[in-house]
């Protein structure tokens, strides 16, 4: 009943292009966390019994709830963004990247390593 054919335009043994992922984690981490403070602001909006209705980054609601959900939202907001979200994100990096020792110092490799290890410990002070 359906035929389905898949072209792929790419070179399947091309190597991906490090540059671009590089450039395209710091927007799309914002992005995670703007959903999720998204997400958090609509569940409590439907615990508080408001009608709640987002998309991308524009929250609505009634006229008679918008002070309501004006709230929540910012309490959401607040609560997300006093979560050690960086410090998580570096540990986990660092779990995952390296976790494994390197011995020799004067490799080439252990220099990468190192640097990787040192800019992924590095997280900036939280603010006020």
């Amino acid at each position: 009943m359906q035929h389905i054919n898949l072209q792929i335009s790419h070179d399947s043994k091309e190597r991906p292009d490090t540059v671009k992922q590089k450039n395209a984690f710091p927007p799309n981490f914002i992005h995670s966390l703007d959903s999720t403070h998204m997400m958090l602001t609509s569940l409590h909006c439907y615990s508080a019994g408001l009608t709640f209705v987002s998309v991308h980054d524009c929250f609505w609601t009634h006229a008679l709830t918008v002070d309501t959900m004006n709230k929540i939202c910012r309490e959401q907001f607040v609560t997300l963004h006093s979560q050690p979200i960086l410090q998580e994100l570096s540990n986990f990096l660092l779990l995952k990247y390296c976790s494994t020792v390197q011995t020799q110092a004067k490799n080439k490799k252990y220099q990468e390593y190192k640097r990787l290890m040192l800019l992924l410990a590095k997280v900036p002070q939280t603010g006020q």
